[in-house]
């Protein structure tokens, strides 16, 4: 008891100097300064709401405290919470004022509508509880408009919100600016919103419509196996047995192939083959190979579902950093199973930015290593297959792993990917790793890679690609110089992101958010800004994509200026700290 009369005090004076506070004399208090609803919206709209709060009270709130009691901003439509929204930096002390980016969605009916705004305290402490008043706005919902986009937005998000949505749902912008939310068709290196209006888009099926979209040479060969078979049948199709002898061909670690439908199938694949041929379990790796369970858990059970284990079986290492993958070499040579990476430009934790081309002699070492512990090396070309000059690395390079991952461009936006590999890596692991999803052989998907690897083959596809891009870097690059920001172009040319070199993260999201909302305002689709170039992205496109990258640069210059990026954004910047 003593002891705890002495400790109670000294918590007190380390939460003061943490910043907590003592909760018994804690003052809560909001003070909104300015927002920007108007008094009437279109029912089912999505309207770029922003709010300015200033922190009245005592004490700094966060976003993610130690103790889990975040600060976070509630949205009642009458009585009903229909969205919490947190924090747009870390913390907010005392006194300090900061602006609420958020997309607001109309009810489905005309009539008057009572919104109220107010903060609350680990989703359970109520500001208004401790005599804070919400920010209370009548708002008429009038008829809705006839906007395609709105209507859809309002049954997905009810039932199906489970998409890439770069303006969260938001179509018009405060001062009535486009942007897309929903794909009617997409066709070459374009692409149409619900409302018709049309895009440069360098998302490309992501990653996946090398050719462009519709291809017509690949459109037709499926509508041809369309017209004659069902897509799945139990006996294999001779196009699947054309299709793999035409990756054994193309791919010098191919001497057999077996076939999923998305890259994480046979990353997963090719880690169970490692594990029951070698009888060992730790793989070493670099980049991204899917979503599966052994690839993410290494995020945390609380971002994945995931349970963590004691043991961990997965390592990521630095790409082209040798040093820092013979650290992890050295801790778990005696149980290696493999070392599986993306040879070029792999991607990192953060699933945006991404690493560089291709060491020759890191890859040799890598290698080499593998080898000399009894493990196997494994490249993941799901997105340098067919892309890369000479159709993959291990081509260009001359270092061959012991199996390979594709997907992405092998069938040029039918989904299919496949695992490539040693035939007596195959015959030993492949019996015992319990693979067999039902659509593996669909033939729909045969028919557009039986029509689409040729063409790779024939046309400079890949050399067209890398140039496009080579030429889009230097021109991002140009106009940031151009512009005065400090930012630069990385990644290898076949898949580009303009990084700003920006330290604090709550001014790097405003920076991210502004960029993509001009590019999408000016009719350029990007994946929160990355740009793959397909072979369908011709000279002109190049030139009127340059024009509208370098315009949005500018606009962001403008906007670190003047310092008024909460004024300029009608998309709310995604914030992670």
């Amino acid at each position: 008891m003593r002891l705890n009369r002495f400790l109670r005090p000294l918590r007190r004076r380390v939460r003061r100097l943490l910043g907590y506070g003592d909760r018994s004399d804690r003052k809560y208090g909001v003070r909104y300064v300015e927002h920007n609803l108007p008094d009437h919206l279109p029912a089912r709209a999505v309207y770029p709401a922003k709010i300015t709060l200033e922190n009245a009270g005592n004490w700094t709130w966060r976003s993610a405290p130690p103790d889990g009691r975040s600060v976070a901003l509630f949205v009642r439509c009458g009585d009903t919470v229909v969205a919490t929204h947190p924090l747009p930096c870390g913390e907010v002390e005392a006194g300090r004022r900061v602006t609420v980016h958020f997309a607001l969605e109309m009810p489905s009916e005309a009539g008057q509508v009572e919104m109220h705004f107010e903060m609350v305290e680990h989703q359970v402490t109520l500001f208004r509880d401790r005599g804070v008043a919400p920010l209370s706005v009548g708002i008429r919902a009038e008829p809705p408009l006839a906007d395609p986009q709105d209507e859809i937005w309002h049954t997905a998000s009810r039932c199906n919100p489970w998409h890439y949505q770069p303006t969260r749902g938001i179509s018009r912008g405060a001062a009535g600016r486009r942007y897309p939310v929903f794909a009617s068709r997409a066709k070459g290196c374009r692409l149409w919103d619900a409302s018709g209006r049309e895009y440069i888009d360098y998302v490309m099926g992501w990653g996946s419509t090398l050719l462009g979209y519709a291809d017509d040479r690949v459109q037709r060969a499926v509508a041809e196996a369309v017209e004659w078979t069902a897509p799945v049948i139990p006996y294999p199709h001779v196009y699947e047995m054309d299709v793999a002898q035409m990756i054994c061909e193309d791919f010098p670690s191919a001497e057999m192939v077996i076939f999923g439908k998305n890259g994480s199938d046979v990353c997963t694949l090719a880690a169970r083959t490692a594990r029951v041929l070698t009888a060992r379990k730790t793989i070493l790796f670099c980049g991204y190979h899917g979503w599966q369970d052994g690839w993410v858990e290494h995020f945390g059970f609380d971002r994945t579902g995931v349970p963590p284990r004691s043991v961990p079986l997965t390592y990521r290492f630095q790409f082209n950093n040798y040093d820092d993958f013979d650290r992890l070499y050295r801790q778990h040579r005696s149980d290696l199973a493999a070392v599986m990476l993306e040879p070029s430009g792999p991607m990192g934790d953060d699933g945006i930015h991404f690493g560089e081309d291709a060491d020759r002699e890191f890859l040799q070492r890598i290698a080499g290593a593998a080898r000399n512990a009894g493990a196997l090396l494994i490249f993941d070309e799901i997105v340098t297959g067919y892309r890369y000059p000479g159709g993959s690395v291990q081509k260009a390079t001359g270092v061959v792993p012991d199996m390979t991952c594709l997907g992405k461009a092998l069938a040029s936006g039918m989904p299919l990917s496949a695992l490539a590999g040693r035939a007596d890596v195959f015959k030993q692991g492949l019996p015992r790793t319990w693979y067999g999803p039902t659509f593996k052989w669909e033939i729909y998907s045969f028919a557009a890679a039986r029509a689409a690897i040729p063409i790779y083959r024939q046309e400079p596809v890949a050399e067209r690609v890398w140039e496009h891009g080579r030429r889009l870097k230097e021109g991002i690059n140009r106009a940031c110089r151009e512009a005065g920001l400090a930012a630069e172009c990385k990644g290898p040319p076949f898949r580009v992101l303009p990084v700003f070199a920006e330290p604090d993260a709550y001014r790097l999201a405003l920076k991210k958010a502004l960029y993509q909302q001009e590019l999408l305002a000016a009719g350029l689709s990007t994946y929160n800004g990355i740009m793959l170039p397909s072979y369908a992205h011709d000279e002109e496109v190049l030139e009127r994509a340059l024009t509208i990258i370098g315009g949005a640069l500018r606009t962001v210059a403008e906007a670190e200026e003047k310092n008024d990026f909460d004024a300029r954004l009608d998309i709310p910047p995604l914030f992670e700290f």
